[in-house]
């Protein structure tokens, strides 16, 4: 029985901690591969409609901002302060509420029910494991958070780039646990930018 017992928790550890899911579009006519240098957008009326969804207060937006710009550092590119720059970058949150229903066959014996999620927020997750001779349905509800990075031109305004990574939003959080998520969100997204052509 701990034989089975294990085999089920391995594996749903294993489903639970699959990667961000990533979708990314851009200008093709756009030689990204030239850009070297950037300023944040004016506006971020996205980031300003999604607070409601979110909370994102000023220490979010500051810690998602400084994660950004982090990244975009670490791939080479320098943030500058004058008016004349290669390209702008701005971000918004989106917030869906979900139902997962899952339904096990579990004729032969024991049959896992293991929930694990990673957003914004923090990790969550609860675990049953029994014995029936049926089927057992579990339903279970969730917020999926998606954060999207754009990459705007400067002169036209236009978006030329746009990457997102949306992921299971648990319900608490410390500061550790933001930062962390913060960084596996931006890191995702922006390991697509520039674009390969």
């Amino acid at each position: 029985m701990k034989k089975y017992l294990l085999s089920f928790i391995i594996i749903a550890v294993i489903t639970g901690c699959s990667s961000l899911t990533l979708d990314t579009d851009y200008d093709k006519s756009i030689h990204f591969s030239n850009f070297k240098t950037y300023r944040w957008h004016n506006k971020n009326e996205y980031n300003t409609a999604s607070q409601q969804y979110l909370k994102v207060n000023n220490l979010m937006d500051q810690r998602i901002r400084a994660t950004i710009d982090q990244q975009l550092k670490t791939q080479h590119y320098t943030q500058a302060s004058t008016e004349k720059v290669d390209f702008l970058v701005n971000y918004s949150v989106v917030i869906e509420d979900k139902t997962d229903i899952q339904t096990y066959n579990n004729y032969s014996g024991y049959y896992p029910g293991f929930r694990y999620g990673a957003g914004f927020g923090s990790y969550g997750r609860n675990m049953s494991v029994g014995y029936s001779s049926g089927s057992d349905i579990q339903v279970s509800h969730y917020q999926q958070g998606t954060l999207i990075i754009d990459i705007i031109n400067p002169e036209t305004d236009q978006l030329m780039w746009r990457g997102a990574a949306d992921g299971r939003l648990p319900k608490t959080a410390d500061r550790a646990k933001k930062d962390k998520l913060i960084q596996q969100y931006v890191k995702k997204i922006l390991s697509d930018f520039p674009p390969k052509k």
